[in-house]
């Protein structure tokens, strides 16, 4: 794995490390008994609210036969101080630096969920708290949902793939559209399916509305990744013509990048219903959840049979797993 065995972002895995962590995930969803118990311990650090991934993470953990104790910033632990040159006068009982090295100290693998918080788009996107920790804790560091990326649902998305379309992904036309939502969502996942669809050599769209781009950076290396893998990346704001041929179709709500708030109601009609889906290949649909219904994702969407989004939500589980084992090898833990 690079950047120290730190899983930040999707092309943190080289492909060898990704095609590992997919085989693993393949064998343990495949096998009837678990593996060996181990000494395996995880740590899971959560800033935010979490269900499928806190609930998910733990049982990989115990799927692989180690244990995953779960922690809340500030709920069920100290108040964190996440910047590492402050006066701690204030509010903040334990500094981001001496809870990183304690926890390393007592997890071989630390999970960290931590979303956007309120500075500029350009300081968010470098991750700081979840750099902080990597930077800190000396065991490597999973990303269990970031500003910029959302690496463990990028892999069930992959192993999700991989089972509805086989295991070479070369070319295969995927759309991810932008659907319309109450509030200005954060936009983690939809640049980790960018990114990850490009790295397996999809032949990738994004739709959106103008004025909703996704990073520039994450949208170049995708395009970078995708053109090494016989794969393609193109924006449109035409999400009718985006449809057209699909096999796959990624929903997700994000905002601005730079901005907070209600989404403007006017935008509404870019909910993914049956009939804007006609011109898709057969088209297939997934969602990260959670998801509000007949807002971002008609019903009659949801209970049909294009839906892949409770395959591709159970596979969080096994995704999980295959990474902690494949991480566990890499510790020389089994």
């Amino acid at each position: 794995m690079r950047e120290g065995s730190h899983l930040i972002s999707p092309s943190d895995l080289s492909d060898a490390d990704r095609a590992a962590v997919i085989e693993a995930a393949r064998r343990i969803k495949a096998s009837t008994r678990p593996a060996d118990p181990s000494i395996l311990r995880v740590g899971a650090l959560y800033f935010n609210p979490s269900l499928r991934t806190r609930a998910s993470f733990e049982q990989a953990a115990a799927l692989v036969g180690g244990r995953c104790q779960t922690l809340n910033a500030g709920a069920d632990t100290w108040v964190l101080e996440l910047d590492p040159d402050a006066v701690m006068d204030g509010g903040a009982a334990e500094n981001v630096v001496e809870a990183a090295r304690v926890l390393g100290q007592l997890f071989h693998v630390l999970g960290v969920r931590s979303f956007r918080g309120d500075g500029p788009w350009a300081v968010e996107r470098t991750e700081p708290v979840l750099r902080r920790f990597a930077e800190h804790a000396g065991v490597p560091v999973v990303s269990l949902e970031g500003t910029t990326h959302h690496p463990c649902q990028g892999l069930a998305d992959l192993l999700t793939l991989h089972e509805a379309f086989g295991d070479d992904l070369t070319g295969l036309p995927v759309t991810l559209t932008w659907a319309w939502h109450p509030r200005a969502l954060p936009a983690a996942v939809p640049h980790t399916f960018l990114l990850q669809s490009a790295l397996a050599g999809c032949d990738v769209t994004v739709a959106h509305p103008e004025g909703f781009d996704l990073d520039g950076d994450i949208v170049a290396e995708a395009t970078a990744a995708a053109s090494s893998r016989g794969g393609s990346v193109r924006v449109t704001h035409d999400r009718h013509e985006a449809m057209a041929g699909r096999r796959l179709v990624y929903v997700k709500s994000w905002g601005p990048l730079g901005a907070s708030g209600p989404t403007d109601p006017a935008l509404r009609s870019w909910l993914i219903d049956e009939d804007s889906l006609k011109g898709t290949d057969d088209g297939k649909v997934m969602h990260c959840l959670p998801v509000r219904r007949n807002v971002v994702l008609a019903g009659e969407v949801l209970d049909g049979p294009r839906a892949l989004v409770t395959r591709q939500a159970g596979n969080r589980l096994w995704a999980q797993a295959g990474l902690l084992d494949h991480l566990s090898t890499t510790l020389a833990l089994s």
